[in-house]
C-alpha cells in the first residue's frame, strides 16, 4: 500500500514539475482533491493503471490524462472534477434518461452518474460498431479509456487537423453515426471539436451527454448534431448536399 501511495505522490509531483506555469499547477491541485486521490488509489490497488504521466486536455467538467498500466500500456484517464459547478447545467441530459432513475440529490452523485453515463454510452457505441475510444473501467468520478495518441502526443481533432481526403473521412464518420443510431442514441454535442483525426480515421469522443431514445431531447439533439456537421463539412467538401446528414 505504501508503495502505491508513493506512486501517486510521484505522479502528482511529475505533473507539477512538467510545467512551471502557476495556472497549470493550480489545475492539478483542483483536480486531485482528497476524494479523487482515494479513488485513484482504488484503481491503483485493482491494477487498472500504475502511473499518471501527463495532462492531455482540460474541459469544462473534466481533465484528461495519459496514464500507464503496470505493464507499460497507455491509457486515457478522464477525471471529472468534483468542485465544478457546470454539472448543474447537465441535469437535463440525465433527467429523462431511463438508465439513470435513482441518481441521488448531491452534486457528487451527479458527477458520479455522469462518469457512469459516459462509460455506458461509449460501451454501447463501441458495441454497435462506431469508432469511439474503448472504455475499460469506471469508478466514481474516474473513467479509464483507450488512449487515442502516439506515445505522449494525443491525436488532434479535425478542427486542428482537417483530413486530407474529406469525402472519404466523412463517409467513415457517417458509418459511425449510423452505427450508434442503430442503438437508438443521439450524441448531443457532435462537432469538429469532438471528432479526432486518427491517421485519417475519425474517432468520436466526449459522449457523456449522449441520450437514448425515450429521452425528451433525443430528436432535438440529433438534429442539432446534423446541423453542426453540415455547417462544418460543407466548408471542406464543395457541393456537399445537406441530405447526406439525413441519418
Amino acid at each position: 500500500m505504501q508503495n502505491k501511495i508513493q506512486d501517486i505522490d510521484w505522479a502528482l509531483s511529475k505533473l507539477k514539475k512538467s510545467n512551471k506555469d502557476k495556472e497549470w499547477r493550480k489545475t492539478v491541485d483542483d483536480v486531485f482533491d482528497e476524494t479523487t486521490l482515494r479513488n485513484i488509489q482504488q484503481l491503483f490497488n485493482r491494477g487498472i493503471f500504475g502511473t499518471i504521466e501527463n495532462m492531455i486536455a482540460t474541459g469544462k467538467e473534466a481533465n484528461l490524462f495519459r496514464a500507464k498500466t503496470f505493464d507499460g500500456r497507455n491509457r486515457a484517464v478522464k477525471i471529472y472534477r468534483l468542485n465544478t459547478a457546470t454539472f448543474r447545467k447537465l441535469n437535463r441530459y440525465i433527467e429523462g434518461d431511463p438508465r439513470f432513475r435513482n441518481i441521488g440529490n448531491s452534486h457528487r452523485d451527479r458527477v458520479f452518474t455522469w462518469a457512469q453515463k459516459e462509460y455506458k454510452n461509449l460501451y454501447a457505441m463501441k458495441a454497435a460498431g462506431a469508432e469511439v475510444p474503448r472504455p475499460f473501467h469506471v469508478y466514481k468520478n474516474i473513467l479509464v479509456m483507450q488512449y487515442m495518441g502516439w506515445r505522449y502526443r494525443p491525436y488532434p481533432p479535425v478542427r486542428e487537423l482537417p483530413p486530407q481526403d474529406p469525402k472519404d473521412f466523412l463517409d467513415q464518420l457517417i458509418e459511425s453515426i449510423k452505427a450508434y443510431r442503430s442503438k437508438n442514441l443521439s450524441h448531443g454535442d457532435l462537432s469538429e471539436y469532438n471528432i479526432l483525426n486518427v491517421r485519417e480515421k475519425p474517432y468520436i469522443i466526449d459522449v457523456g451527454q449522449a441520450v437514448p431514445k425515450g429521452h425528451p431531447m433525443y430528436d432535438e439533439l440529433h438534429k442539432r448534431d446534423m446541423k453542426n456537421m453540415y455547417r462544418y463539412w460543407k466548408k471542406q467538401i464543395r457541393g456537399l448536399e445537406k441530405e447526406v446528414f439525413d441519418q
